[in-house]
This record gives structure tokens, sequence and C-alpha cells, in this order.
């Protein structure tokens, strides 16, 4: 062998040799960044459970500015119920108010504050609510609310909504618009035109029977709009005094599948053998039909009365066969006493006719729970040090919704990510599905 020759050996061992050196080196360095990873991993899921899945000792930390939490929550109770309207008599519906009645807490285990409430429907669009006839547990802690809003269907169409409530008071009032109560749906359009003291045309309604009971509008005892129809009266001779609602056009564009729809009340049931609802065809001498609903009633409550106007589900008088197609002339609301003298009040409010009511089905109340974005706003004050109760001795990156706790992602300390889909409640009480992003390294 010359010296070239042992030149160029040398130089191939040397260049082998520095390749094994650098092959060794990579796999060491990539087999420990794997195990740091590996070794991470548990880790971002078992922080990213302990910060977004539970709520923090105490409970309320964000709420106490002046004690250091002992471990950091973002989780807040969140309550769903789950609500299906389905249009089933394939007639479309155009802005047709639905209302129902939620018991929230029947418990009153302070569970449901009320400005929390908010509806969205399949496709997570918040849909505006009203509000009404809500009882509470203590302070603004609902216990059962009547929830209204408009809905538009196409015949035969169903449609998922979703009520979401929560006990976190730090949710603001919400800013719902007041709905416009205007649909084809209804005969008046509006369901209080006939009873309103704005709207109504006193000349139609009349009193039936009775001694001397005038008309009135009560504006403080009533359901909806400015007033109700009232009247106080004594039982004549013939003991049967009432109201009648007759308008100078017959009332027309109905069927026998559409509904009568009435408020009705009575200071003082006793006494009183029946409260008769009639409904006649014209001209004079057209059959009636009438129902006793005396026994739903209760003295000083109003009673909400819905009958479809088909005949056979009525009682018939006079000749022929009632159908609602022919129009309706006079609509009597008339009490009865075996004896004169007696003296009551009635009320008639929110008379209208429908079509056939949508089918509401309300199912039972779903608990799962979301990050309060009050908690994570809170958490963006606290420092590193504060947060080492909860994770250690880590480093860490929370990302929800576009905003980020931490420091930035150290990816040349292997830093590993964990990431599930959850719902955040923001302090103006919008409900949102997110994703959030926890990322720790050492």
């Amino acid at each position: 062998m010359n010296y070239i020759d042992f030149a160029i050996a040398v130089s191939l061992f040397i260049f082998f040799f520095a390749a094994v050196i650098m092959f060794t080196t990579n796999y060491f360095s990539r087999y420990s960044g794997l195990t740091k990873t590996s070794e991470l991993r548990p880790v971002a899921e078992s922080l990213f459970n302990v910060l977004l899945k539970r709520k923090g000792i105490p409970e309320d930390w964000d709420l106490n500015y002046s004690v250091s939490p002992v471990k950091v929550g973002l989780m807040e109770d969140l309550y769903m119920v789950p609500i299906i309207i389905e249009e089933t008599n394939g007639s479309a519906r155009t802005d047709e108010p639905v209302t129902v009645r939620i018991t929230f807490d029947e418990n009153c285990q302070n569970k449901t504050w009320n400005t929390t409430l908010r509806l969205y429907d399949e496709d997570d669009n918040e849909v505006n609510i009203e509000i009404l006839n809500t009882t509470f547990c203590t302070n603004q802690f609902s216990n059962v609310s009547n929830i209204t809003w408009n809905v538009n269907l196409s015949a035969n169409q169903i449609k998922k909504y979703y009520l979401y409530y929560s006990p976190d008071d730090n949710v603001t009032e919400p800013n719902f618009i007041p709905l416009a109560y205007n649909t084809s749906s209804w005969i008046p359009s509006d369901r209080d035109e006939w009873t309103d003291n704005e709207t109504a045309n006193f000349s139609y309604w009349s009193r039936n029977n009775g001694v001397s009971g005038f008309i009135t509008n009560d504006t403080t005892n009533k359901i909806r709009g400015n007033s109700s129809i009232n009247i106080s009266d004594t039982f004549p001779s013939n003991s049967m005094f009432g109201l009648n609602y007759n308008e100078t056009d017959n009332i027309t564009g109905l069927s026998n599948y559409w509904y009568l729809d009435v408020w009705l009340y009575v200071d003082n049931t006793s006494g009183l053998s029946e409260f008769r609802v009639y409904v006649r065809n014209p001209p004079s001498g057209s059959p009636w039909m009438y129902t006793d609903v005396l026994g739903n009633m209760t003295s000083a409550e109003w009673y909400h009365f819905v009958k479809i106007l088909d005949p056979n589900q009525w009682d018939v008088t006079g000749g022929g066969t009632f159908n609602a197609s022919n129009g309706i002339d006079n609509l009597y609301f008339n009490l009865y006493n075996s004896s004169s003298g007696l003296t009551r009040t009635l009320k008639v409010d929110g008379l209208h006719f429908k079509k056939e009511p949508l089918t509401v089905k309300i199912f039972p109340e779903e608990y799962t729970n979301s990050i309060s974005y009050n908690k994570f706003d809170t958490m963006k004050n606290l420092s590193y040090d504060e947060l080492k109760k909860t994770i250690g001795e880590y480093k860490l990156s929370v990302k929800i919704d576009g905003e980020t706790y931490g420091g930035q992602v150290n990816q040349s300390a292997n830093a590993v990510c964990y990431q599930n889909p959850s719902i955040i409640q923001y302090t103006n009480g919008t409900i949102k599905k997110i994703i959030p992003k926890l990322c720790v390294w050492k």
C-alpha cells in the first residue's frame, strides 16, 4: 500500500465514523424527544381536564379577588332542554309564536339565574325570545317561566331548539327584541285586536242579559296587550248573563280544523252552575255549538280555553249542520246560576281563531358544562406562580376561542398539545361551541 491509498482509506474511515457518530447522536436526540413527548401527552390531557372540566377550589374563586385560589378551574354548570316543534297540518307557518312553560328548578336548588336563558336552533343560531310569568326561588334564580319565540316552518317540517341556562350570576341582562305578534295563522292576525282597548271596536261587544253592568276595559288584570274586556253584573231572574262578540261582517277564512283560542276569567266560581262558550254560524237560526268550561275554571285565575271547531267535539243546537267555513256570526261567553241576585265579574282576553297548533315536544333537562368566560378572563390576570398550584412545574399555553393565556408554545422543548370540543358561555350570555387547546412543555 502506498501513501495515497493509505490517505484515501483513512479519509473513508473518518467519514464513516463521523456518519455513525452523527446518526447515533440524532437517534438518541430523537429518542429523548420522543420520551419527552410520550411523558407530556398524558400530562396535557390531564391538565386540560383539570383546568377546563372542573370548577376549581373554591368553585367561585373568580369572585374573590383578595384570596388566591387553591386550584384554578374554568368550568361552570350548564343545563339544556331540547325542544322539537312540528308542523302537522300541511300549512306553512310564518313568524308563528310558540310558548312553552318550563320548570327549571323544581326543588329550588338555585341553578337557573334568569339572565342566562338563551335559545338556539339546530344550526346554532341564537333565537330571540320573550320571558314572561316567571316565578322565582330566591333572588333572580328562576323556578318556572313562559318562553315564547317566533317559528318559521314549511308544511310538515320539524325543527329542533335548545334552551340553555346556568347559575352564573355574572351573565348580563339579555338584549332581546320585543316579539312581533302577527301571523296569517291567526284571525285576527295579532290575536288580540278584538279585546285590546287600543284596537277593539267596542260596538261589537255587548252585554248578554244581566241587569245593569257596563262593558269596560281592564288595563291591569289582563293576559296580553293593553287590556281585557270586563263586565261586572248581577244575575237577573232568568239567572244568566255574559258577553257577546258580534262583528258587523261575519268572521271568515276559517274551517272546522281551526281552533278557538281565548283567555277567560271569573272572580268567583262558587254559586255558578255553568260557564258556556257559544259559537254560531250565520245567519240567524243557523246551528250553534257550545261547551261548558266551568269545571276547568278556578276563582280569580285566568283559564286558557283552546278547542277545535269540529262540531263533533262540541254540543250542537239549532237547525242544520255547523260548518266554520260558512263563517262565524256570534260568540257568547255566558255564566249561569240557579237563582238571581248573585254578582260576578267576567273578563275575556286574547280572543282569536288559529290554525291547528304546532306540535311541541319538550324533552327532559340534560346536564352539561361550559367554560365560564368570566373565569377565563380572571385567570388571565393570574401569575404563573399562582397557577402552579394547579399545573405543577410545567409551562403551558391555553387558547380559547382566539384568546390565549400563557407563553408562546415552545416547540423546541417538544411541547405537546391537547384539544377537545367544548361549550363556552360569555358574560353577555352567548353560548358557543368551541375547541379549546392546551399545550404543555418543560
